[in-house]
């Protein structure tokens, strides 16, 4: 059973998708922005609190799901100006906010994971202990989002820099935590036009 009292998620969705070539939160999949349907699992989850770290305010894949985040948990939406820095600027946004609003725990999500599962959420939860430092999602080879953060974890996550993410501080060692087995399927971030447009004819494929 988990030992926290206070789970923030911060869902990172301020980057420029470069990659892409277009705003890849917007893209259609499944019949939805791309962007909402992890959200749509997370608040089904034992989540207490959701920060939604954006570039800008102008972000209609967004305002498509705000009726159902308002009625499922307590969420805001907060701008990082910096986040052309880096994935760094906007991680360390949510946490300051997840700091402010009382977290003793943050579960750090990447938007561009559409396929992550409100069950997979409660497991990594479950999961954690106070003498673990975090407990992450793991697809047999490498470490993913979702991951979730204890308190103790917070200062050193606010040292990152650059375009480093929360998996950089878990390579350097410096925390204790636990690894949860997930469906590698479930963990798939979905980054350049070909690899979205492979994912949407496979989902489409098993949809029919």
């Amino acid at each position: 059973m988990s030992s926290y009292k206070q789970i923030v998620g911060i869902y990172l969705a301020a980057g420029h998708s470069s990659r892409m070539g277009t705003c890849k939160l917007s893209l259609p999949l499944a019949g939805y922005p791309l962007g909402t349907m992890a959200l749509k699992e997370i608040v089904q989850s034992k989540i207490n609190s959701l920060i939604i770290v954006t570039k800008d305010i102008q972000t209609s894949w967004l305002r498509s799901v705000e009726s159902v985040l308002t009625s499922s948990v307590h969420w805001e939406n907060i701008i990082c100006l910096q986040a052309h820095l880096g994935q760094s600027y906007s991680l360390k946004i949510g946490i300051q906010r997840a700091i402010q609003i009382g977290a003793d725990s943050v579960v750090i999500f990447l938007a561009d994971q559409p396929f992550i599962t409100s069950h997979m959420i409660d497991h990594l939860i479950q999961q954690s202990k106070k003498e673990k430092d975090f407990v992450a999602a793991f697809d047999g080879e490498h470490i993913k989002p979702p991951i979730l953060f204890h308190q103790k974890a917070f200062p050193y996550l606010l040292s990152i820099s650059g375009d480093q993410g929360a998996r950089s501080l878990l390579k350097k060692g410096v925390l204790k935590g636990l690894n949860v087995l997930v469906d590698p399927a479930k963990l798939i971030d979905i980054d350049t036009k070909e690899h979205y447009e492979n994912i949407q004819k496979r989902y489409n494929e098993v949809i029919i």
